[in-house]
């Protein structure tokens, strides 16, 4: 599943980046997108390019079946 493209919907943004929910093979993942990986620009605010409740297309970096947890990345997507 890594480097996958998915659409992931933010559901909340904090200092360190954005959490997310999503759909992977039909169950419901919570993801994180790390500040570092929203755009191929610097980023002092993820406010300042995503919003809560926004879907985005977002690349799978690594996956935690287990936990039901997944690392994307929004610049890598596009």
């Amino acid at each position: 599943m890594e480097n996958t493209i998915v659409k992931a919907t933010i559901t909340d943004i904090v200092d360190f980046g954005a959490f997310c929910t999503v759909d992977i093979n039909g169950e419901q993942y919570k993801g994180l997108i790390h500040i570092s990986e929203i755009a191929d620009q610097f980023v002092r605010d993820a406010k300042e390019f995503v919003t809560s409740g926004e879907e985005v297309d977002a690349m799978i970096l690594e996956i935690n079946n287990d936990k039901k947890q997944v690392k994307l990345s929004i610049k890598r997507a596009k």
